[in-house]
This record gives structure tokens, C-alpha cells and sequence, in this order.
């Protein structure tokens, strides 16, 4: 099934390979005259006087993260973390946030099934892990004009997924593609010229297309001690060049020193003490911000039933059937709630 206006209402929309005639979109980006009198920009830079600290970009689930992390067109943000550390799962649920302010986005995960990647993000709309079959007719319903998938698994050779880049903002007018995940896009974890090569041409198509490419990747696995702290960017897997050239790394670390703890308290028939309760399931480490000054870490409680991560204890799931309802929700609206503690 091929991604086209005479799908029904009710299924998210495929981006089949074999339905695509990606040709015409193989080819390098045309060369244009980029050198332009810096006097072009006179509009835009008196726009920054009448508005000096404006943040700009989609934002995340989060309301705390909104005055320091966005996603803007034509920028790569990198997304890592150790094998396990559930920065697919987190990256769905940011992906429904984006769908949520009306942002068009593709997935294009070459380690999962579509239908794998939509039932999470499905319990996670839901905000249970026992959705009615009424709640996913209204939630693919709700995903039109909003969320579409690649459909490929495996090995992907980068000139064929430059091509689908270039085919989603061509006719699909996509703002956000997720690759899942770098490595299956390059020859191997020591090809460090082939991963150098690859970013680059991501950042130059974001830039070209004007869309946000979210880029995921894994972090190097270290011995018992280093693995129970968060580790920073230089524990990327591959070339430094990677970091270097994203505008934004973000790293998901999975808290398991407190699962360990939980799990030890439960299995002697005791309850989990408040202080380690308190303490995050996951921290986002944000490594890089280009274009912004804040750099830091951003902590997360994760809510099992519902596959949510929410940015307070003992925190709320964020409604999304309220969205799915509304029929123009403001941005506001859409991303509200993460913060509330239950009584």
C-alpha cells in the first residue's frame, strides 16, 4: 500500500519501496548559486530585534524542555543510547507529540514492523496497555496527514533512503523523518568514512529539503561500573565526526542501578522506599545544541502500562484522546498535563 490520498481514512499510510518509483529522486541535489548578498536577511534579522529570545521549532512532550530543546527545519538531531536503553520506544512517544502540533513526520525504523512500532505508540495514545478496538480505529483515523511509515526492514543502501528523503518532502511535504538507526544504513560499526559521509549528506539534505532528520544510533557498551551512570558523547559509537556534524545529540539513559533496587525491595516483600521512587526511570542528556545555549539533563519517570515517560514522580499519563477529539487543538493544549503530581 503506497502512501496516497485514495487510502482509506482508517490506515496509517505505507511508504512501500516496491509502489515508488524512487529514480527520479536518486539524483544529488541540484547546484544553485548559494553566494548572496548578506543584505537578503535584512527581513529576517529585524524579525530577531522585535523578538530577541524567542525559541522557535517543534517541541517535546515535556513543557520543562520547551524554552531550551526544539526541532527546527533543516537541522539533524542524533538520538543515542546503549542497546535496551528504550530510545525507540521514548523516540515513538516524541513522534506522537510531533504528530500531535500537526507536524508531518515519517518513520522509517529498519529494526522493527510497522505494525510493532504502531502498537506502541498506540498504548501510548491510549495511555493503556489495554486499548479498546474503537480508541485504534480513532487513532489511525487521527494519524492522516499527520504520521506515515517507511516499510523496510534490514540493511537500507543510503543513496536508495536519500532518495525517500527527498520523495517525502517532494510530495509529501514531510517536516520530521526518524531513521532507526544509522547502522543499518553503512557497511559496517568500523566504517568510520562511510558514517562520516552519511551524516554529512543527511545535513546537507535537511538543509536542502527543509525538514528536521531525527538520527538514531547506540552508544559503546562499557564494563558493570560505567554502565549504571550516564555516559556522554564520547561514548558514541563510531567516528567523532557523527557528533560533530548533527546540530543536535541527545543520549537516553535507562536507570537500571533503580530497577535493580525495585526489584530487590519487591522480591523481599517491601515496599519501594520514596527516595528511590523519586529517583528518574530515564535521563535525556542533551550533548549538543547548536543553536541553543542550554545544554543538561532531563529527567523522566516511565509509566509501564501506558509505555509513557513523564517529567514528574509518581506523574500523570498525557492525554492524547482529548487531541484526537479536538479538532484544532493550539500547541499548548496538545502538550499539557506531563508535570501535574497525583495527590
Amino acid at each position: 500500500m503506497s502512501a496516497n490520498p485514495a487510502n482509506p481514512a482508517n490506515v496509517v499510510p505505507m511508504i512501500v519501496p516496491d509502489d515508488v518509483d524512487f529514480k527520479r529522486y536518486m539524483r544529488e541535489s541540484e547546484h544553485r548559486a548559494k553566494v548572496r548578498p548578506a543584505a537578503n536577511w535584512r527581513s529576517a534579522l529585524e524579525r530577531l530585534c522585535d523578538e530577541p529570545h524567542r525559541v522557535t521549532g517543534a517541541k517535546l512532550p515535556w513543557s520543562c524542555t520547551h524554552d531550551n530543546v526544539r526541532f527546527r527545519p533543516g537541522e539533524v538531531t542524533l538520538w543515542a543510547g546503549e542497546n535496551g536503553s528504550g530510545k525507540s520506544q521514548l523516540l515513538g512517544f516524541v513522534t506522537l507529540a510531533l504528530a500531535a502540533q500537526n507536524e508531518r513526520t515519517c518513520i522509517a525504523s529498519f529494526e522493527m514492523a510497522p505494525i510493532a512500532t504502531l502498537s506502541r505508540m498506540l498504548r501510548q495514545a491510549a495511555t493503556t496497555d489495554k486499548p479498546s478496538r474503537e480508541f485504534a480505529g480513532r487513532f489511525a483515523s487521527w494519524t492522516t496527514g499527520r504520521l506515515w511509515i517507511y516499510d523496510h526492514r534490514g540493511r537500507v543502501l543510503p543513496q536508495q533512503l536519500y532518495a525517500v528523503l527527498r520523495y517525502c518532502a517532494d510530495q509529501l511535504q514531510m517536516r520530521h523523518v526518524i531513521i532507526d538507526s544509522l547502522m543499518k544504513c553503512v557497511g559496517g560499526e568500523d566504517d568510520y568514512n562511510g558514517q562520516k559521509d552519511f551524516v554529512h549528506a543527511l545535513t546537507v539534505l535537511a538543509a536542502d529539503l527543509q525538514m528536521h532528520i531525527h538520527l538514531v544510533h547506540h552508544v559503546r557498551k562499557g564494563d558493570d561500573d560505567r554502565e549504571d551512570k550516564p555516559r556522554g558523547k564520547n561514548a558514541i559509537k563510531g567516528s567523532g565526526s557523527i557528533v560533530d556534524q548533527v546540530d543536535q545529540a541527545i543520549i537516553v539513559w535507562r536507570n537500571r542501578p533503580k530497577e535493580r533496587a525495585v526489584q530487590q525491595a519487591l522480591h523481599r516483600g517491601k515496599d519501594v522506599d520514596v527516595e528511590t521512587a523519586k529517583k528518574p526511570d530515564t535521563l535525556l542528556l542533551v550533548e549538543k545544541n547548536r543553536h541553543g545555549e542550554w545544554e543538561g539533563r532531563v529527567p523522566l519517570w516511565y509509566l509501564p502500562e501506558s509505555l509513557q515517560y513523564v517529567a514528574a514522580p509518581f506523574g500523570r499519563p498525557i492525554e492524547l484522546v482529548g487531541m484526537l477529539d479536538a479538532p484544532e487543538p493550539s500547541v499548548g493544549e496538545l502538550i499539557a498535563g506531563d508535570d501535574e503530581v497525583e495527590a
